[in-house]
């Protein structure tokens, strides 16, 4: 039975940590091992990138423990260039004879974006043969203050050591050692005959669809175009020259072709050729804008005081982007709408007036590419002073002049905020009033409220918005008009209704308990009338039954005579009794 009772406890514990995990799955950031693939030759060096998408979440810690086969590839280095990263409670190492890298990063300021930098690892093809690269060990921290680990999917990557060796991609010139690239499918068609030079090639990137944007993802992308009838050739070049012109060498005919991976951010152009029959066109060039770095930390000042009675502080904050540039800044307060603003390097926002509290900021700065990252401040807002409530009408009869009126003293030359609310704390009524320059005030509501308990506090405001802390609560109770006074008590219309009410009804129930009571005596006098007629009936019967035996007994007159004389007695006797019982009983009934 223990046993049996200890599956059950261990089934719901791991059923509710996998309903823990799902539901933490849905904000999630995924690891990213980038190229994926790649075929190189022994001795070869390459690169690969650790990068991070937040999906949107700002994050600021990271842990991976990667594992690598050390008979294929030998590291040679681990850099921490360009990471988001700025301080390692693990620095990032290696070992050559476990087949392990691990670190452990973080950075100050909560960081977003789709490919964002972690390190870059070196290695050497050592023999023949397949390498995966593969996380055992990966966590995501979400910069939420609570350390929330949003880790998602962690993707490796999968590396081959050949003797024919890998090449590069022609014409990247600023990249890693790219992924290796499909070649496109040939069309084969015979084109018509043209009269001039082929137009300039309209290029689509769906991955990229804005060539005048930035972008902050990097994966693998399909260019595409359209094929007018009279092309028969064409060649396309990838590379960091916006004015580059495609060389007179035939790649075949295709409609699209995929291209490797942008792993180092900057502005890249893809050069599209066509040519027919008359010769080679013009050069078409598409921009392609990577930015995956977050603009730079930054801290936000409060040159109003973090701590001060002052309802609006102000905040001043400024970073820059080096790239794309600096986008938008977002300044979030919790339970409020966020406030955006257009980047600049340097901005300032005056909040608009709160009420006293502590405040926690957000503001995030975004570049153009999507990238983020934010800076927090705290900020106190005192409450200024408390008002005095010196008088107020604590009962309101309806119906009659009465009128609620409260008067008090708080700062002068200002305002004071009253708030009516009734009992299930409904805000009913709220109202400034000014004061005057010996800070007295005085307000009076016009109107009547509905019969019932209601509760007013009073809050100070001055010509900033600044406010006090609410006075406590006072009871003001609103009372229909009395009709009659009793014991001292003032009854109302609605009272009196009651009582009448209440004494009808009382009525009632004594009488219909007093008819109950009167019917249940006379069942039971009936009853013992019964009783009594039927015992005394008995005893008749039973002297005439005597009569009856002496006259057919042999016995004498004489004795006949004394026998049936006694038994008349009897007989006399009993119906005396019947009469004056019976009497009496009926009397009763009545």
């Amino acid at each position: 039975m223990i046993k049996d009772m200890k599956r059950v406890i261990i089934f719901i514990f791991l059923t509710a940590a996998l309903v823990l995990v799902a539901l933490s799955s849905a904000s999630a950031a995924d690891l990213k091992v980038s190229p994926s693939t790649g075929t190189f030759g022994t001795g070869k060096t390459f690169s690969v990138d650790l990068t991070i998408n937040t999906f949107g979440e700002s994050i600021n810690a990271a842990q991976v423990k990667l594992q690598f086969d050390p008979k294929i590839l030998e590291v040679k280095s681990v850099s921490k260039e360009g990471s988001i990263f700025n301080f390692w409670l693990k620095e990032p190492t290696f070992s050559n004879d476990t087949g392990i890298i691990e670190f452990i990063g973080g950075t100050p300021s909560g960081v977003s974006g789709s490919s964002l930098q972690v390190v870059s690892v070196t290695f050497s093809a050592q023999t023949l043969g397949t390498s995966d690269l593969v996380f055992i060990n990966a966590s995501i921290t979400a910069s939420d203050g609570s350390g929330t680990n949003i880790s998602g999917n962690a993707t490796g990557a999968s590396f081959s050591v050949s003797s024919s060796g890998g090449g590069t991609l022609p014409g990247v010139t600023v990249t890693s050692a790219p992924e290796p690239v499909s070649v496109p499918a040939q069309i084969k068609r015979a084109p018509i005959q043209a009269s001039g030079l082929p137009t300039k090639p309209n290029i689509k990137v769906q991955l990229y669809p804005n060539p005048d944007g930035w972008y902050n993802l990097v994966s693998n992308f399909t260019a595409s175009w359209n094929l007018p009838p009279d092309i028969a050739e064409l060649n396309t070049t990838l590379n960091q020259n916006p004015n580059f012109e495609v060389p007179n060498k035939s790649e075949g005919l295709f409609d699209s072709k995929t291209f490797p991976a942008l792993n180092k951010d900057g502005v890249y152009y893809l050069h599209v050729r066509f040519k027919n029959n008359i010769g080679w066109g013009p050069t078409a060039h598409y921009r392609i804008a990577i930015d995956t770095q977050p603009p730079l930390a930054f801290n936000v000042e409060v040159p109003t005081g973090a701590k001060s009675d002052n309802p609006s502080p102000k905040l001043v904050f400024n970073t820059g982007d080096a790239l794309s540039g600096l986008g938008s800044f977002r300044i979030i307060i919790e339970g409020e709408e966020p406030i955006i603003q257009e980047g600049t390097i340097a901005s300032e926002y005056i909040l608009k007036p709160h009420p006293p509290g502590i405040y926690m900021i957000r503001v995030i700065a975004s570049d153009k590419a999507g990238n983020s990252i934010e800076a927090r401040t705290q900020v106190e807002i005192l409450p200024i002073a408390l008002p005095e409530i010196t008088l107020i009408t604590e009962k309101i009869i309806i119906g009659t002049d009465d009128r609620l009126v409260i008067k008090g003293t708080a700062i002068a030359d200002a305002n004071v905020v009253i708030s009516i609310e009734d009992k299930d704390k409904f805000l009913v009524l709220q109202n400034d009033v000014a004061t005057n320059k010996s800070g007295e005030w005085e307000f009076r509501l016009d109107r009547e409220l509905r019969r019932g308990n209601y509760f007013v506090t009073v809050k100070a405001k001055d010509s900033r918005g600044a406010l006090s802390l609410p006075t406590s609560s006072i009871k003001v109770r609103y009372v229909e008009k009395a009709v009659i006074s009793l014991f001292g008590l003032d009854i109302t219309l609605a009272g009196l209704l009651i009582i009448l009410t209440v004494g009808g009804v009382l009525a009632a129930g004594w009488f219909w308990r007093k008819t109950l009571l009167r019917l249940a005596r006379s069942q039971r006098e009936s009853i013992i009338i019964s009783r009594d007629l039927k015992n005394s009936f008995d005893m008749v019967k039973q002297e005439l039954d005597k009569m009856v035996n002496v006259a057919k007994n042999n016995t004498s007159l004489d004795e006949k005579e004394l026998e049936v004389n006694v038994a008349n007695k009897k007989i006399v006797d009993t119906l005396d009794k019947i009469e004056k019982y019976l009497s009496r009983d009926i009397e009763k009934l009545e």
